[in-house]
């Protein structure tokens, strides 16, 4: 595990790490510090000094330089007094550029850092060995996908959208792994034009379309608000929806009407799973 602490980087206190601590746990050789972090970092043009990083040099005292220019003490024994200090971004970009096995593990690393501060814990509570057990979580859940995919595919669900929803669900509660937030979607969206059942009492009310009886059916009494809980009721006595799990769910008769979506509530993080319908379905139910 690396280090990762608040250091003053040009105008912004910012979490940083020892390049010393980085060439070590790269596996790189202690003797080949000085010139690794004068090709990959000093004469990089990318990076600038109190921006990207800042140098930061221990006491000296009762230390002389060799005829290297290295920092000796009494017994002649090399003294480590200077280190660069670097942003993660900084120490991301050094540890691909060793291109190895190590060095993804280690940009990983600092990616799962980053999290963990924004969610206010702490790099102390992060290590190399959690991220391997993420991704062997990853891949465990990714085969489960696979044959939550290939069952439901079986039994009848064969909309590519609503399968790999319904597959991702299953996902989900077996492991806790959301593909769908992984890759920040808020929802994944259908090829044609959908509406929520809101949406579609809405256009009932404000149709001319439809008749006064049918737009009392779906609205509050007062008149002035969708109640899509009518409709909904509406859409399982005509048999094309019907509930399960506390989820409504399409029947074989809404198929050609219907797809079934995931998308993030508005008003909280919270998952939620609906039908969303097309406009015809009105024709079908008035």
């Amino acid at each position: 595990m690396i280090t990762v602490s608040e250091n003053r980087i040009g105008e912004q206190t910012i979490n940083s790490v020892s390049a010393r601590d980085l060439h070590k746990e790269l596996g790189l050789a202690k003797s080949q510090f000085n010139r690794w972090i004068k090709k990959n970092l000093l004469e990089n043009p990318f990076f600038t000094e109190n921006i990207d990083y800042i140098v930061h040099r221990h006491s000296v005292e009762g230390l002389k330089q060799n005829s290297r220019g290295l920092w000796i003490n009494e017994k002649g024994v090399i003294v480590e007094v200077e280190d660069y200090i670097l942003t993660l971004d900084t120490a991301k970009h050094l540890a691909m550029l060793s291109r190895t096995e190590k060095a993804h593990q280690v940009r990983n690393y600092f990616i799962e850092v980053e999290k963990k501060f924004k969610s206010g814990q702490t790099s102390e509570k992060v290590s190399l060995q959690d991220i391997r057990d993420r991704t062997e979580l990853l891949k465990l859940s990714k085969d489960q996908f696979n044959v939550f995919e290939e069952i439901f595919y079986k039994i009848g669900i064969t909309r590519k959208e609503e399968l790999a929803i319904t597959s991702n669900r299953a996902v989900q509660k077996e492991t806790g792994i959301d593909f769908i937030e992984l890759a920040e979607k808020k929802s994944i969206s259908t090829p044609d034009r959908y509406f929520t059942v809101t949406e579609l009492c809405q256009k009932v009310m404000d149709s001319d379309k439809f008749s006064e009886e049918s737009k009392k059916l779906v609205s509050t009494k007062k008149g002035d608000k969708p109640r899509p809980q009518n409709l909904n009721k509406l859409l399982e006595t005509n048999g094309f929806q019907t509930k399960a799990d506390g989820i409504w769910k399409p029947t074989e008769k809404a198929k050609d009407f219907s797809d079934f979506v995931q998308n993030k509530s508005i008003s909280s993080e919270k998952t939620v799973y609906h039908l969303v319908w097309k406009m015809e379905i009105l024709e079908e139910i008035f």
